[in-house]
C-alpha cells in the first residue's frame, strides 16, 4: 500500500487485552497519522496465552506484552540478514564509484528549483553508476535479495555497521509512539538523521517494563 509507514505503539502494562487495539489506535490519531489497522511484525516468544497477543498468526504477532514478543530473536535475523544483503551489495556494485544518497540532489533542487528541476535532480541521481547497478540487479526475476537503493549510504558504511543497522531497525518501524505519547520519526531522509530516530526508539523500547505492551500499526 502506498505511502503508509509501519508505527510501534507503547502501552502501559495493565491496558485490557480487549482494549488494546482501541487504544493504540487512540494514540495514533493524537498525532497526524491515521491507523490501517494492526500489522504482523514481531515474533511471538510463545505458543501459550495467544489471547494475550493481539491478532496472533504463525509465530507472529501485530502486538502484546514485551515479555511475549520475541525481540531479540527479530534483531538476530535482521543482523543477518543485512549482513547477507551487503555481500550481495559488495558484489553487485563492485568497481563502481561511491553513490551520492538522493537527498544531496533534492537538496540541490530545493535550493535552485528553475535552474535544477525536480526531473533533472532524479535524472542524475539514477544515473549514478552504483545506483544504476543496483536497480540492474533488483530487476532480476532471480535475484536472491532485494537492495534498496534509499540503503546506500548504509551501505557504504561497510558490512559489520550495515548489519548493526539492520538490527537497530528490526524492531522500531519508521515512527514509535512512546508511553508517553512522544511522537518518535527520522527527521529527514539522511544515515545519520534515521540513526538518531533509530538510537531514541530502541532506548525506549529497551527501557519498558515486560508487562509493558508493544502495538505495530500500518498506518498513513
Amino acid at each position: 500500500m502506498r505511502n503508509t509507514s509501519l508505527t510501534i505503539v507503547c502501552l502501559p502494562q495493565g491496558t485490557p487485552t480487549d482494549q488494546v487495539a482501541a487504544r493504540a489506535a487512540t494514540r495514533v490519531a493524537a498525532t497526524s497519522l491515521t491507523s490501517l489497522g494492526g500489522a504482523g511484525h514481531f515474533l511471538a516468544a510463545t505458543r501459550l496465552r495467544r489471547g494475550r497477543l493481539l491478532q496472533p498468526w504463525k509465530g507472529t504477532a501485530a502486538g502484546g506484552p514485551v515479555r511475549f514478543l520475541d525481540l531479540d530473536a527479530m534483531r538476530v535475523a535482521a543482523h543477518r540478514a543485512f549482513w547477507y544483503r551487503w555481500r550481495v551489495w559488495n558484489w553487485v556494485v563492485a568497481g563502481t564509484r561511491p553513490a551520492q544518497p538522493y537527498w544531496t540532489f533534492l537538496d540541490r533542487h530545493r535550493a535552485d528549483p528553475l535552474r535544477y528541476p525536480i526531473v533533472k535532480a532524479q535524472q542524475h541521481y539514477l544515473a549514478q553508476p552504483r545506483i544504476a547497478a543496483m536497480l540492474t540487479y533488483n530487476a532480476l526475476p532471480s535475484r536472491s535479495t532485494f537492495l534498496p537503493t534509499g540503503h546506500v549510504e548504509a551501505l557504504q558504511a561497510g558490512a559489520t555497521s550495515y548489519a548493526h543497522y539492520g538490527w537497530l531497525c528490526a524492531v522500531p518501524g519508521q515512527r514509535l509512539i512512546g508511553l508517553n505519547g512522544t511522537h518518535l520519526v527520522a527527521a529527514g531522509d539522511r544515515y545519520a538523521t534515521h540513526l538518531a530516530y533509530l538510537s531514541q526508539a530502541n532506548e525506549r523500547i529497551a527501557a519498558l517494563h515486560s508487562r509493558d505492551i508493544l502495538v505495530a500499526l500500518c498506518t498513513r
